[in-house]
C-alpha cells in the first residue's frame, strides 16, 4: 500500500461542507489500506504579524477532525504546521520530515499546502475540489505539481495545466438515514450571483436565474435553497414567490447540519452551472438515495442519467423532471444511491484517481 499526505484547510474552515469534502477523501484512502496523514499548514494567506508570540493554532478544527475520524475508526494522523513558529500540533519536525520524505504522494485538496517540505515527498498531486474558499491563482504554488485533477467539465476557468478529470468520492455509509417522503421539500442548488460559469460540454448554463422564482409556482413540493446572509434582495425575491430560504452559514455550520439539509429534502435541483461542475454536495445527496435533477450540461455523455439523477434542459424539463419522479420516488430515490456506489463510491474513484497519480511501479505494490 502507498504512503500518503493529505492537504487541505478544514482545520481551518471546519464548515460542514468542507468537513465532508476531505473527510471522505481521508476516510475513503484509509479504508483502502494506504497509510494516510493529514497534513495543514497556516497558508501564505494567513501572515502571523512578527510581534505575536503565540501562533494561532486551530484547535476547533483540530479537535473536530480527530474525534470523527476516531467515530469512523479510521486511523489517519492530523498534524498542524506553522511554518514559522515550528510544529505545533501531532508530530515534531522530524518526524513530519521523515513522513513527508516517506510519502509515495502528497494529495493537495484545493492548492492550500505552502511548506517547503511538500518538496520531499515522491509525486504532489492537485485536485480542484468544489469547497475550496477561493478561486485557484496561478501565481502561487500551485502549479507545482506532478498531476492535476479537476471534477469540472469546463477547464477554461482553472489555471493553465494539464488537468485530468475526476469525481467528488463518497463514502456511502455518512449519509445514511430516513428514506425519502413526497411530503418534503425539493431542495435547489443555486451557483452565487459571482460564480464564474462554464458552457459545460452542452453549451448549457442551467436554468436562467431570472425563470427561477417561478419554480414554485409550478411544481407541487415547495422549493428551499440556502444563500448566504449577503444575499438579502435575491433571498427576498425567491421568499416572495413562495420558495423557503435558509441561511447558508447556519445550514453549513456542522457536518451534522450538512447531513441534515440533504436528508430534510426529498430531492435535489441543480439548477444553474451544473454542466461545468458535478459538485460534492450532487453526489452526497444520490449516496443519501435523494434523487438528483441536474439542470445544464450533457450528462448522458458521462454518468448515468434517467433514474434516479436526471438531465434537465432548462426550466421546463426540471419542472417535468420533479413531477415525474413523484410518483416513484422511492424507485429513484433506490437508483440514486445505486448510481453514488456506481459511480461515485470512494472504492471506485480513488483507486482510479491513485492509478493516473502513482508511478507505475507504485501502481503494483499498491
Amino acid at each position: 500500500m502507498a504512503s500518503i499526505v493529505v492537504s487541505g484547510d478544514v482545520l481551518r474552515r471546519p464548515c460542514g461542507s468542507n468537513v465532508a469534502t476531505h473527510l471522505q477523501y481521508l476516510i475513503g484512502l484509509r479504508k483502502l489500506g494506504h497509510q494516510v496523514v493529514y497534513l495543514e499548514d497556516r497558508g501564505a494567506e494567513d501572515p502571523r504579524p512578527a510581534a505575536q508570540a503565540a501562533p494561532a493554532v486551530p484547535r476547533a478544527g483540530l479537535v473536530l477532525m480527530r474525534d470523527l475520524l476516531r467515530r469512523c475508526r479510521v486511523d489517519v494522523e492530523v498534524v498542524w504546521v506553522d511554518p514559522d513558529a515550528g510544529l505545533v500540533g501531532g508530530m515534531v519536525w522530524p518526524q513530519l520530515r521523515r513522513r513527508l520524505s516517506k510519502a509515495d504522494l502528497l494529495i493537495d485538496l484545493g492548492g492550500h499546502c505552502w511548506i517547503e517540505e511538500r518538496s520531499l515527498a515522491r509525486r504532489r498531486v492537485m485536485i480542484d475540489v468544489d469547497s475550496a474558499a477561493g478561486p485557484l491563482d496561478p501565481g502561487r504554488n500551485q502549479l507545482e505539481h506532478d498531476v492535476y485533477f479537476s471534477a469540472r467539465r469546463d477547464p477554461a476557468t482553472l489555471p493553465e495545466a494539464d488537468w485530468l478529470p475526476t469525481v467528488p468520492p463518497v463514502v456511502p455509509r455518512l449519509w445514511y438515514g430516513p428514506p425519502t417522503r413526497a411530503e418534503l421539500p425539493l431542495r435547489v442548488r443555486l451557483d452565487a450571483p459571482d460564480a464564474p460559469t462554464g458552457a459545460g460540454e452542452g453549451g448549457s448554463r442551467g436554468i436562467p436565474a431570472g425563470e427561477l422564482p417561478a419554480l414554485a409556482g409550478r411544481i407541487s413540493p415547495r422549493p428551499w435553497t440556502a444563500l448566504p446572509a449577503g444575499d438579502a434582495q435575491r433571498a427576498a425575491g425567491l421568499i416572495d414567490a413562495g420558495w423557503s430560504v435558509r441561511g447558508e452559514e447556519e445550514l453549513d455550520a456542522s457536518l451534522s447540519s450538512f447531513r441534515a439539509g440533504m436528508l430534510g429534502s426529498q430531492a435535489l435541483l441543480a439548477a444553474s452551472g451544473a454542466g461545468a461542475w458535478f459538485t460534492s454536495l450532487d453526489a452526497c445527496h444520490l449516496a443519501a438515495a435523494r434523487p438528483v435533477i441536474v439542470a445544464g450540461g450533457e450528462l448522458e455523455s458521462w454518468l448515468p442519467t434517467g433514474s434516479g439523477l436526471i438531465a434537465a434542459d432548462g426550466l421546463d424539463d426540471a419542472v417535468e423532471a420533479v413531477e415525474r419522479i413523484q410518483p416513484e420516488l422511492a424507485r429513484h430515490a433506490a437508483a440514486a444511491r445505486a448510481v453514488a456506489v456506481r459511480v461515485f463510491d470512494f472504492r471506485v474513484v480513488l483507486p482510479g484517481l491513485l492509478e493516473q497519480a502513482l508511478p507505475r511501479r507504485l501502481q503494483v505494490v499498491a
